[in-house]
């Protein structure tokens, strides 16, 4: 039997490639890993240069998260190579297919091979990862402000946008077809998303109807909207964790809300002094190995990160957090977050290290728009 090895613990490097040496357990990295990201106090910061406008979406490729795509105002899609972009080695490649105006949302298919993108131009862009390509054009009647592609068909995916529909295309279809409706409100959707294990679900967040969930048999009614007596909130995003039990939303003016998948009702609400979430667009997501973080922007241009609780009795306000800028994506593997800032560049964050830095912010100036207003989600739990 193996003595325990003293000294530096798993949070440690020398304590883990002490482990390793002796183990060799492979299991070993995705616990160094967790450990460090639980115990750190700040997140690693790099920009990566690119762009010649606001960033406005980034996606990880799928198992592992070993390529980066991103696009914004200047409307090219860029697509990086992570551990080259971190280390300044590549510059990233450009797309052939171009927007005509601002790109809002991106997709990976499950292989890697494809992309999705869409914006302003009221259009979806289908490219070939490898030869930069484009594949297909998909046209809508208004911005599309969200993408996600089929957990388990690569043709087809969702689009949300700004004409108030949710809609279903198959790419082996002929482009100028009429795509499948599964919902139609007066209002804007700004995000859908596939249940990532029960693919005839899906999940959306509109500006004025809130978050709800749909079933692809049944369309045009939701088949549950979330947050119970206040469930008409406007909404802005809405994610799954990988096993499609939860479902983390964002909606104008208050902190991020966990429900569990078949609640109305909300588990938990992500909140700190500092948060404040009122003048821009925002998304949230989960992080980690086994989902145990959700992360949202704030208008203080930090990226606020909350551990989710264990005991369901822990009541429903949580308050602990960590920090640093504005739009998050994130890729399984990858214990790591990703920030837009207005400007031309974009930063990546990774759990490196457990000294306290804090990262001063230059000054901008926030543009103000009118907003939906309603009352604040009341503290109970389901």
């Amino acid at each position: 039997m193996m003595r325990p090895v003293r000294g530096c613990g798993m949070r440690c490097s020398v304590g883990f490639l002490q482990r390793r040496s002796l183990v060799g357990c492979e299991l070993l990295k995705t616990e160094f890993q967790r450990r460090r990201l639980d115990g750190c106090c700040n997140l690693y910061r790099t920009d990566i240069l690119g762009h010649y406008g606001c960033v406005n979406a980034i996606e990880f490729s799928n198992n592992g998260g070993q390529w980066l795509v991103s696009g914004g105002d200047d409307r090219r899609v860029l697509l990086w190579h992570m551990e080259k972009a971190i280390h300044s080695r590549a510059k990233p490649v450009k797309l052939k297919g171009e927007h005509l105006s601002n790109i809002f949302c991106l997709a990976f298919d499950s292989t890697n091979t494809r992309v999705f993108s869409g914006g302003n131009d009221e259009q979806v862009i289908l490219h070939d990862v490898e030869r930069g390509e484009t594949l297909n054009v998909f046209l809508h009647d208004d911005a599309v402000y969200g993408l996600s592609v089929s957990p388990v068909n690569d043709n087809v995916f969702a689009s949300s946008s700004d004409d108030g529909r949710v809609l279903i295309w198959d790419t082996r279809e002929p482009p100028h077809g009429e795509p499948f409706c599964l919902a139609n409100y007066p209002s804007a959707f700004h995000s859908v998303m596939f249940n990532p294990v029960e693919p005839r679900l899906l999940a959306t967040a509109n500006s004025k109807e809130g978050v709800g969930l749909w079933d692809i048999r049944k369309p045009r009614s939701s088949l549950l909207r979330y947050g119970g007596s206040l469930s008409l909130q406007s909404a802005m995003s809405v994610r799954f964790n990988s096993a499609g039990t939860q479902l983390l939303a964002l909606r104008r003016r208050l902190p991020p809300v966990l429900y569990e998948l078949h609640s109305r009702l909300p588990s938990f609400q992500f909140d700190n002094q500092g948060y404040f979430n009122s003048c821009t667009m925002k998304s949230c997501c989960f992080a980690g190995d086994r989902d145990q973080y959700i992360l949202s922007g704030s208008d203080d241009f930090n990226l606020y990160m909350w551990k989710i609780p264990k005991d369901p009795e822990a009541g429903m306000k949580v308050r602990e957090r960590r920090r640093r800028v504005y739009y998050i994506g994130e890729r399984n593997s990858w214990t790591s977050v990703s920030g837009e800032q207005l400007e031309e560049i974009f930063s990546l964050f990774l759990s490196l290290g457990a000294c306290d830095i804090t990262f001063r912010n230059t000054e901008r100036i926030l543009h103000k728009r009118k907003d939906v207003s309603f009352k604040a989600l009341p503290a109970s739990r389901n």
